[in-house]
């Protein structure tokens, strides 16, 4: 009771951070409120949401949800199927990949994807019966054993002259049956050589026999087949009986699928879901939810009476006794692509624009995602389109702006758009005369508050903001098809990337933006120390010691006196690294990288984000790979990554890749100038946890000394930026015991100093 009554005092003294995720876990960041696929299981329901999968606890009325962050194989989800016989959840990827999930392992199958099949290759249905799973794809049927986790066979039903795309597939008492591009075809499930296409016959019943049909189920004897016809006169659902009946057509309704209930089958169509019982007879037609109009990809009704709806607006819907309809989800952004991330103070905006190779507009609905506190805000316009990049007023994160391609300047206070800027009432110009055609990329702040904006196609480039509302015209047009990117740095100079291979422009406007006649300037190629030019610039960024970083098609390069640009023919640096191998060679650091971000952490090291290799981590002066984040090592979503973003105040850094956002908690925040709050977390450390306690709110550069409570010297450590990072081991590998630990910071000069204490329970 002592020892108990002890550990309970001490508690009372520490900090419980359990809101703070441990340096080095990752978060999804994935959208769930777009549901495309439902199985359903008699104790759990699964939901795809092309991305991820949502899952529900009907038992213990509980939701979670699945992703590469916890073990799927990839993002990019064509199709489920659930298998109740097995227990077990087949996952099909766009790229023909397989996982199965049974129990708490999850089961990758690769074979199909690894295979070379000439063609369209894709999965676009998963029926199950028995210990089989059976998979419709765009070259046939393939056979999965669930239980032995392996291909048994591959089918053929069609014609013989090239692969006949299967759609769906239905069992009856010992037959199967299939809808496909080029007819409705069946077989015995015993029958020998299926993998030959004569040995499927042809149903000729049906009205043009070979034409496309996308959905098939049997029920109670009878099987009910959509014909899919490509005009708007929508689909027809016919039955088969002792022949064959018109069974249900409406004019415009084209259906999504057919699926199994508890006592009959569901018809699925965007607007609405049809329940027959098993003969056939109507029992309940869904074609509202009393809150929002159905958007339905397909739906599945149980043996409890509820039905299971995939959704593509609203996710997935639970429908108790098909009349009380709730939406099951997780909050996210409004995409999973982005053009551009950026964060500070702790919140971070997400724009969903883009633009094509030649930057032409794609005409994407506004979307604008702002996340803070793991709470998300959705931003979007129906008139607006394209949001290019996002600036945060130093001084104030509820007021931001965003750039569009079109729409011109956006004006946000707490989360509010309380003005757009276009031709009609600031001096931005529009590219059409006569139309609202207002394009721009560029967005940074300068230290006066004033916002520089930069406009591509139109007389005077660059523009300024100023805080009081009015506006300053640089006299500046850039020769160049495209102004994009723009920073200020900390000496107040701007530098322009000018994109498809026109180099940089940079403005010295010698902090006076009104006054033009003390103004440098420079339109320039990057030339390296060994004079070689690169034109193609990707991304541009400031570091802590004031250099500039730029990401090109041939790695990274660095200007290290920024402030002579100007004064001479300045080189920028490549970093080479030495190979090492007795040849006297160096390679440069990613020289076959397209570098498309770059963000600076509180510790002055670089994250760069690549065109195809993932994100790499560099040491502050870029010469040593600390890491690098790729789908082979990693949960990242792809090795495509389109903007990345570090947050200052918690270190988290940010990744949108090409197939969705997700982020790793980092172990560097910006540094301050005194210490501030100085805390640990998590923080009592339970005996389960086996992570690196942070200790945050340091100077950077700190000297962090850890003791136990004698004094007995157990780690030291120098602040990553604003952060540090403990292991809980001490100098010879070992865990540390149960106890309280001092940590003891003093800033780099000695003049300053906090204590903080950590409490382990092992």
């Amino acid at each position: 009771m002592r020892n108990l009554f002890a550990i309970i005092t001490l508690l009372s003294g520490f900090i419980f951070a359990s809101g703070q995720t441990p340096v080095g876990s990752w978060s999804d960041h994935l959208i769930y409120k777009n549901a495309r696929n439902v199985a359903v299981g008699s104790r759990e329901v699964y939901a795809s949401t092309g991305s991820s999968i949502i899952v529900y606890n009907k038992e213990f009325d509980e939701i979670r949800k699945l992703s590469r962050i916890n073990g799927l194989t990839e993002t990019g989800i064509s199709t489920i199927g659930w298998s109740e016989e097995n227990d077990a959840l087949i996952i099909a990827y766009s790229t023909t990949n397989l996982d199965i999930i049974a129990g708490n392992t999850i089961y990758n199958i690769p074979d199909i994807a690894r295979k070379y099949i000439p063609g369209k290759k894709e999965i676009n249905r998963i029926r199950t019966r028995g210990r089989y799973a059976y998979l419709a794809c765009s070259f046939g049927i393939v056979v999965l054993d669930i239980g032995k986790k392996e291909i048994r066979d591959t089918w053929k039903p069609g014609t013989g002259s090239g692969d006949t795309e299967v759609w769906d597939i239905a069992f009856g008492i010992d037959s199967i049956y299939t809808a496909t591009s080029t007819g409705l075809y069946s077989a015995g499930l015993s029958d020998p050589g299926l993998s030959y296409f004569g040995n499927w016959k042809l149903n000729n019943d049906l009205p043009s026999p070979g034409g496309k049909y996308t959905s098939v189920i049997y029920s109670e004897n009878k099987l009910y087949i959509n014909r899919s016809v490509q005009t708007p006169a929508g689909d027809s659902v016919y039955v088969i009986d002792n022949g064959c009946t018109l069974f249900t057509y409406t004019p415009g309704v084209v259906n999504t699928s057919f699926d199994k209930a508890g006592i009959g089958f569901t018809i699925s169509s965007r607007g609405s879901v049809r329940y027959y019982l098993s003969d056939g007879s109507l029992q309940k037609t869904i074609t509202g939810y009393g809150w929002g109009a159905p958007d339905i990809s397909q739906s599945v009704a149980d043996n409890d009476g509820d039905i299971w709806i995939a959704d593509i607006s609203a996710g997935l819907i639970r429908g108790a006794d098909m009349t009380d309809f709730t939406s099951l989800g997780f909050p996210g952004p409004a995409s999973n692509n982005a053009i551009s991330i950026t964060s500070l103070n702790g919140q971070t905006i997400i724009c969903r624009g883009s633009v094509d190779n030649s930057w032409n507009s794609r005409g994407y609905p506004l979307q604008v995602s702002v996340n803070e506190n793991n709470n998300w805000t959705l931003l979007s316009s129906a008139t607006i389109r394209d949001a290019m990049r996002s600036a945060t007023d130093p001084e104030n994160k509820k007021h931001f702006y965003v750039s569009t391609w079109g729409g011109g300047l956006l004006e946000y206070e707490n989360d509010v758009l309380i003005r757009q800027y276009n031709d009609s009432n600031s001096p931005l110009q529009t590219i059409i005369p006569g139309q609202p055609y207002v394009r721009i990329c560029g967005l940074a702040f300068d230290k006066g508050k004033n916002l520089w904006i930069t406009q591509t196609l139109v007389p005077g480039s660059i523009k300024v903001l100023k805080p009081d509302g009015s506006w300053i015209v640089l006299p500046y047009t850039i020769d160049a098809p495209t102004i994009g990117d723009i920073i200020v740095t900390k000496s107040g100079q701007k530098w322009i990337i000018l994109p498809r291979g026109h180099g940089l422009f940079v403005l010295d406007d010698n902090n006076t933006p009104e006054n033009f006649t003390d103004d440098r300037y420079k339109k320039m190629l990057i030339t390296d120390t060994e004079n070689q030019v690169f034109s193609r610039v990707e991304s541009i960024a400031e570091d802590l010691d004031g250099n500039i970083w730029i990401g090109t098609d041939q790695g990274p390069l660095i200007y290290y006196n920024p402030g002579r640009i100007f004064d001479s023919d300045l080189k920028a640096f490549r970093i080479k690294i030495p190979r090492n191998d007795g040849s006297g060679l160096a390679d440069y650091m990613l020289g076959t990288e397209t570098i498309t971000s770059i963000a600076v952490d509180g510790a002055n090291r670089k994250w760069l984000g690549t065109f195809s290799s993932g994100a790499y981590l560099l040491s502050p002066d870029g010469t040593n790979r600390i890491r690098n984040y790729n789908e082979e090592n990693s949960p990242i979503f792809s090795n495509s990554i389109v903007s990345l973003a570090v947050d200052n105040q918690s270190g988290n850094v940010w990744f949108a890749t090409s197939k969705g956002i997700i982020s790793v908690r980092g172990d560097a925040t910006e540094g301050h100038e005194q210490f501030t709050d100085v805390y640990a977390f998590p923080n009592p450390v339970r005996e389960d946890f086996r992570g690196n306690v942070t200790i945050t709110g340091l100077i950077r550069d700190s000297q962090i000394i850890i003791t136990d409570v004698s004094g007995n010297l157990v780690f030291k450590t120098i602040s990553e930026g604003g952060s540090a990072s403990w292991d809980l081991n001490t100098y010879n590998g070992k865990r540390v015991t149960t106890g309280v630990y001092v940590v003891f910071c003093t800033s780099n000069d000695g003049r300053q100093s906090s204590v903080t204490k950590i409490l382990v329970i092992n």
